[in-house]
Parts: C-alpha cells; sequence; structure tokens
C-alpha cells in the first residue's frame, strides 16, 4: 500500500513559484494564493482553466481541497461578498467546503520554462526564444535615516523589487553620515533651516523589473520619511534569460501548409481551426502565444516567424497578417492554455507528489463561446 506524503499548501505553491516566479507576473495581474490557507493539508488537486460553479463541484467529487487554476478568479478587489449574486454564491461553496485556491497566470506564461515553451516544445521547435523582448532591470539606491531601513524595504519588496530568482527582499545595506542643509521654505524631517545637518543614514541597494520601476518609486516615496527622497536608478547589463511572452523557433524540417494545419490541429487536439493573413505553401519558422497574442504579431515577423500560432484574433489581425506576410492560425484561447494544465500537473508529479498522488485536470473546463 503506497504511503500518500503529507503536503501542505505552501508546499505547492513553493513548487509552482520555482516553474513561474511570481515577480515575472504584469502588474495589472493576480497571481499566489487567493483563497485559502498556507498551512492546510492537501488531500487532492484539481487543475482547470478558470474557476468555476461546475469546477468546484468536481473538485468535491475529487475530494480535491487545493484548485489551481490559470485565470484569476479574482481581478479587481471585491466590493462585497453578497452571497445572493452568483460570484457570492462561488466564494461561500469554497470557504464553506474549506477549499484552497492558488493562481499562475501572466507569470507562468513569461516563464523560462512555462506556458509558451511547453508550447514550442510541442511543435519542436529548434532553440525557441521569446517573442516578447528579455526582461531588463534596474539598480536602486536610495538613502534614508537610520532606523527606517526596514520599513522602507518592506514597503519596496511589496512593490516588486528586491527579487533575485525565487529570492525575495534582496537588498544590502551600508552605514554613512549623510550631509545636508536645509534652506528657506523647506520643512526637514531632521535638523534646522540655515544649519548643516550631519545624519547617521543607511544606504539600501536593491534590483527591480524595469517594467515596475514606477510602481515601485510610488512606493518609495509614499514610505520614506525625507521631504526630498534622494535616490538613483542604475541600468543593468545582466537580464534573466530566456523569459517573456511566446516563443519563436524554427521547425525540424520545412512542412507543407497541409501538413502544417494537420499538425496544430493534432497538439491542440482540435478538429476546427481559424486562419488567415498571408496565404503560403509552406512552413519552417513558426511563433507561437498562448492566449491573446494579436499585439504581437509585427514583433512575430520582425523576428522572422513566417506563421504565428495564437487566440482571440480579430478582422484587423487578419489584415494585418496579410500586409505583412504573415500567416495566422488561432486554435482558440481555451484549447491553447488548457494544454499548459497538463504540463503542471507532469511538473507537480516529478518534483513534489510522485506518482499516484491525487492530481487531476478538470474535465469541465467550459467554453463560454458556441460553435454552431
Amino acid at each position: 500500500m503506497r504511503v500518500i506524503p503529507l503536503l501542505l499548501v505552501r508546499n505547492f505553491a513553493s513548487a509552482l513559484e520555482d516553474l513561474a516566479p511570481l515577480e515575472l507576473a504584469e502588474e495589472w495581474d493576480n497571481v499566489g494564493l487567493l483563497v485559502g490557507r498556507f498551512r492546510q493539508e492537501v488531500n487532492g488537486v484539481l487543475l482547470a482553466l478558470d474557476l468555476t460553479s461546475e469546477v468546484i463541484d468536481e473538485a468535491l467529487k475529487m475530494q480535491a481541497n487545493l484548485i489551481i487554476t490559470h485565470h484569476p478568479p479574482i481581478f479587481k478587489p471585491l466590493k462585497n461578498l453578497r452571497l445572493d449574486q452568483p460570484r457570492g454564491r462561488l466564494w461561500e461553496k469554497l470557504i464553506k467546503n474549506n477549499l484552497s485556491v492558488y493562481t499562475l497566470h501572466t507569470n507562468y506564461d513569461r516563464s523560462a520554462t512555462g506556458m509558451n515553451h511547453y508550447l514550442a516544445g510541442l511543435f519542436g521547435l529548434t532553440k525557441p526564444i521569446p517573442i516578447e523582448e528579455g526582461e531588463t532591470y534596474l539598480k536602486l539606491v536610495v538613502f534614508m535615516p537610520k532606523g527606517y531601513e526596514d520599513v522602507v524595504m518592506e514597503a519596496l519588496t511589496a512593490a516588486g523589487a528586491g527579487w533575485i530568482g525565487n529570492y525575495s527582499h534582496c537588498t544590502f545595506q551600508t552605514d554613512g553620515i549623510g550631509t545636508f542643509l536645509p534652506q528657506e521654505g523647506t520643512n526637514p524631517f531632521l535638523g534646522k533651516k540655515g544649519k548643516l545637518e550631519r545624519a547617521a543614514e543607511v544606504r539600501l541597494e536593491t534590483i527591480l523589473p524595469s517594467r515596475l520601476q514606477e510602481k515601485i518609486t510610488r512606493a518609495l516615496l509614499a514610505i520614506h520619511p525625507y521631504e526630498e527622497v534622494a535616490y538613483d536608478l542604475y541600468p543593468l547589463a545582466q537580464n534573466t534569460g530566456p523569459t517573456g511572452l511566446g516563443r519563436i523557433g524554427a521547425l525540424p524540417s520545412e512542412l507543407k501548409w497541409g501538413e502544417m494545419v494537420s499538425r496544430v490541429k493534432q497538439v491542440f487536439s482540435s478538429p476546427h481551426l481559424r486562419s488567415g493573413g498571408f496565404k503560403r505553401n509552406t512552413v519552417k519558422k513558426i511563433a507561437i502565444l498562448g492566449g491573446s497574442g494579436g499585439k504581437y504579431l509585427v514583433r512575430a515577423k520582425a523576428l522572422g516567424a513566417e506563421l504565428m500560432i495564437t487566440a482571440d484574433l480579430g478582422y484587423h489581425d487578419y489584415m494585418l497578417g496579410k500586409e505583412i506576410d504573415l500567416t495566422l492560425v488561432d486554435p482558440g484561447h481555451q484549447i491553447m492554455e488548457t494544454k499548459g494544465l497538463d504540463q503542471i500537473r507532469s511538473y507537480l508529479e516529478q518534483s513534489l507528489t510522485g506518482a499516484g498522488f491525487p492530481l487531476f485536470v478538470s474535465k469541465t473546463q467550459i467554453d463560454p463561446i458556441f460553435s454552431e
């Protein structure tokens, strides 16, 4: 008889954050543990694209008390928990049944080994690179009165600074003496107007993604005690490696168009596809981006793509594809991103649970778009 290991929600969160580090999520996104508690013992896991009432019922049937979703069930702050409203009934069902919900979304999309890397592997793309330009970083150096270093550090890390890999709160701090002379019209935190002040200060250095510069700067200015905050931002040469949305690479061998269509249908188990843009007879270099990728068509073409596979394409996207000689295939948003659930299940089995632990992929994935 196999003994199922004792695992907590925290163990699953830690493993998933190795696969999809939280700092890779877009600023507008909402990822991590959204419902429940880290110390809860996990009896079983259900993987789903979205959190719906049907998915919760399926989890209860499978006796799975942790639901891992790709799309966050909470995007905006909740204004109420009305249990007589559709979403309220969802939260009521979760809480009454002591279920936890963990989400990995754009951090999984952008991860070096996440969904888009996985999709590229399903097509056997050689040396795939992200379509989105790689993450760039800045070094932040800020000076503060001694005694405020922990307060400032917490505010910066909460805003997204101080992450190196899966280590948070990464800073370097040195003590020193700061000098300043408050002039007329100032309201100094330390010292007096017209008198040179020498203050015991701390120099704090940390790292931050360039895309979060504005958010982190706002957090710094909001918490810092000085009237005028002395800080510097320096560009860094290193980046995170192959992170970013989408992947582009070459097929092992050139395929005729009919063969390419068959390959896409096979990979996504989809009998129907939408295609358009530029008509071509053969395909060698392709770009792929799970979810909505219309904004990256020009970028994919600039990187040499002949075909781009993505979802949520509209009329003007197909017109653009025709203009720039880029062929487009849309298997569907749900179909593309559901493939990632297979990767997450396999990853958790290999890195955490082993075979036999109750890990399920939802069979009630609901496509809100009807095909007549």
